[in-house]
């Protein structure tokens, strides 16, 4: 999934609102881990959906005259409405002043600093008890990882997905077939922030056909993250 894409999907809202299913919901996590402006925007949107279950579950009690019950569309402007709405609407503006924009604010900042990221160069065949590569990165923060896929004419894609040291998948990636051959056998693969546990992890590669949804597997890349 593309940037473009996910602003034609209103890939945000949905994906906090659970209305994915699991394949596109991967997909957009997968995308929004390498794409700044949607992490922020998913950062935003949880913490103000946050904020206002805790504003609206709080009682409102405001105690009112008694006004002879109305009906028709101007209803909902009686007092007792408006009042509570409006306290509700200043606490939002207020939160997004003083927390979200200078939060945002930083984490743009964070985000446009420049770095050295950790990196290491991964090989296939390596089994375990052999000599594994060792990845050492800042806990919450991403690294680089270069993988030398073999490129096959008989795909026109390829897919990478990462288990843990539990064997579960933390990620799924999709490299576009033109990606692999560009790299001649070096391909930088950005790992989003490193806050899983440390231990030994699996990058499997594996070979897509045109409309397959799982391909034979070609690579298997062992290495050892701790985090520090």
């Amino acid at each position: 999934m593309d940037h473009s894409e996910a602003l034609q999907l209103m890939a945000t809202e949905r994906y906090l609102l659970d209305e994915f299913p699991p394949e596109i919901r991967d997909q957009f996590e997968e995308h929004f881990f390498g794409c700044p402006e949607c992490a922020i925007d998913v950062r935003m949107a949880a913490a103000f959906i946050e904020h206002s279950k805790k504003t609206l579950s709080t009682p409102a009690i405001v105690p009112m005259p008694a006004v002879p019950v109305k009906s028709g569309w101007f209803a909902w402007l009686r007092p007792a409405f408006v009042v509570p709405a409006f306290a509700i609407l200043l606490a939002v503006i207020g939160y997004q002043a003083l927390v979200v924009h200078p939060a945002l604010s930083n984490t743009i900042a964070e985000l446009t600093k420049p770095r050295v990221l950790e990196s290491a160069y991964l090989s296939s065949g390596t089994a375990r008890g052999d000599s594994q590569t060792v990845v050492t990165a800042p806990a919450g923060q991403p690294f680089v990882l270069f993988v030398d896929i073999p490129a096959d004419n008989r795909f026109s894609s390829y897919s990478a997905e990462l288990l843990s040291p539990a064997g579960t998948k933390v990620w799924a990636l999709t490299i576009p077939a033109e990606a692999v051959e560009s790299a001649k056998d070096s391909l930088a693969i950005r790992v989003a922030p490193a806050n899983n546990q440390s231990g030994e992890y699996v990058l499997v590669v594996r070979g897509m056909g045109a409309g397959a949804t799982e391909g034979p597997e070609l690579a298997r890349y062992l290495f050892n993250l701790q985090l520090r």
